[in-house]
């Protein structure tokens, strides 16, 4: 009987699915193999570690971001307020309408304690997030203050996805990025009044 094949692309989207809903820790090797329809021992034929394809599922995960949401902050044809408010969009279909939540912070704090070499792409991420979030900022503000804001926004986002999993309730996050987007028109104001 032949072995069932995979191509990589497939098998870090069906990890991505396991790991989202289970967690890292309480994700078995059988689990990640029966996702994509394989024995277990056939996992080795692809990976050498669940560590090493959790790994491999962060970077894909991180270039999603960068090539697929953090572009749109770059888009010279949009305003930079519509730059944000597309961002804020994006960020409420993936935090809603997605399991998990913030996957990268999820596994952040489940694997924090536990040495695995998952904190460096984590850090990476949210490194990425900021410096996006900052790039839009800079149209309206300091540089300096652009960073500081972009901290803080970003905090505000990850604390309003915290809230709308504990509390079951999309309006924490639905106001937090309306109130964002409010902030930044106030700010272009100022701006402009300068």
């Amino acid at each position: 009987m032949a072995k069932p094949k995979i191509d990589r692309r497939t098998l870090l989207k069906n990890s991505l699915s396991v790991f989202k809903s289970k967690g890292y820790t309480a994700t078995s090797m059988s689990d990640l193999a029966n996702a994509s329809g394989l024995l277990k021992g056939s996992m080795y034929h692809y990976i050498d570690s669940k560590e090493q394809l959790m790994l491999e599922v962060l970077n894909s995960l991180m270039d999603h971001y960068i090539n697929k949401v953090f572009i749109t902050a770059y888009d010279e044809e949009l305003s930079p307020y519509d730059r944000l408010f597309l961002l804020s969009k994006k960020a409420e279909e993936i935090y809603i309408y997605e399991d998990a939540g913030n996957f990268f912070a999820n596994i952040g704090l489940e694997t924090k304690n536990l040495n695995l070499g998952f904190e460096k792409v984590i850090q990476e991420f949210f490194e990425k997030w900021i410096a996006t979030v900052e790039y839009i900022y800079t149209y309206v503000v300091s540089e300096e203050d652009a960073h500081v804001k972009a901290e803080s926004v970003v905090a505000q986002i990850e604390g309003a996805v915290l809230l709308m999993k504990v509390m079951d309730d999309a309006g924490h996050l639905r106001r937090v990025l309306a109130g964002i987007l409010v902030e930044y028109k106030e700010l272009e104001k100022e701006n402009s009044v300068k």
